[in-house]
């Protein structure tokens, strides 16, 4: 779990399991590298998480900030009720993606689209196409700690949708 967010292998398709097999981590038996954030990329999310780094929220009217520790690196969870971007209007498809959220209750719900395909979804090296979707829940346990239960779906890399619990 400190390099991504199972011990099991992930359910690849061929097409990202010979993307995986090109990328080299920089740990472990397949260490080399080309790890994108070696090359001062974003990590990209939900890769962020599995960095040993601390975060923080800043909410305000309209959107929740979230602020990495890891290079200073900012999310903004637009929740003023507005839909994704279309990639015509926007013009690229995003490092960090494009992030809607809402609340349920006490439960803040992120919705992710509008990736581009240049990060890994972990530090394992694991890779996603244009077409990831994820889906957070992130509450707080209690005053320090958080619960974050996502749901990776991206059926151009896995062949099944890839469920994390984070605390």
């Amino acid at each position: 779990m400190i390099y991504g967010f199972s011990g099991d292998e992930l359910p690849m398709t061929p097409w990202a399991l010979d993307r995986y097999r090109a990328n080299k981590p920089s740990f472990g038996p397949r260490m080399d590298t080309n790890d994108p954030t070696y090359d001062c990329y974003l990590p990209g999310i939900p890769r962020i998480y599995v960095h040993p780094a601390a975060f923080e929220f800043i909410h305000t009217p309209g959107r929740v900030i979230q602020y990495f520790e890891y290079d200073g690196f900012v999310r903004q969870i637009w929740t003023d009720g507005r839909p994704h971007l279309k990639i015509e209007d926007s013009g690229e498809l995003l490092w960090m993606g494009d992030s809607i959220g809402r609340w349920e209750g006490d439960t803040l719900v992120v919705d992710t689209t509008n990736f581009n395909d240049k990060t890994w979804l972990d530090r394992a090296g694991h890779p996603h196409s244009d077409e990831l979707h994820l889906t957070e829940r992130i509450r707080r346990v209690d005053r320090n700690s958080l619960q974050i239960d996502m749901t990776i779906e991206d059926p151009k890399a896995y062949t099944k949708p890839i469920k994390a619990l984070m605390n």
